[in-house]
């Protein structure tokens, strides 16, 4: 990934997909550095609808996995 900033490059690990305020998707990370005044930096990647909904699918499930461990770590406290 490139960011928008300071133009450096940085390699990402499964970064979140979004959509922007123009109808695109893209690929968002956060800089591992940070700006002026201590800001947060982001890299944006365009990316297809198909990656998006990959994303999607595959953050679904991961929030479903982790209910199912909340609930079965809650019954062992009763």
């Amino acid at each position: 990934m490139t960011c928008m900033t300071t133009k450096q490059k940085f390699d990402a690990v499964d970064p979140e997909v979004v959509v922007l305020a123009n109808g695109r998707y893209a690929y968002r990370v956060q800089c591992p550095w940070k700006g002026k005044n201590d800001k947060d930096l982001f890299a944006f990647k365009f990316c297809s609808m198909s990656a998006y909904e990959q994303f999607q699918s595959r953050k679904s499930t991961d929030v479903a996995e982790q209910e199912v461990v909340d609930h079965e770590q809650s019954k062992g406290e009763q």
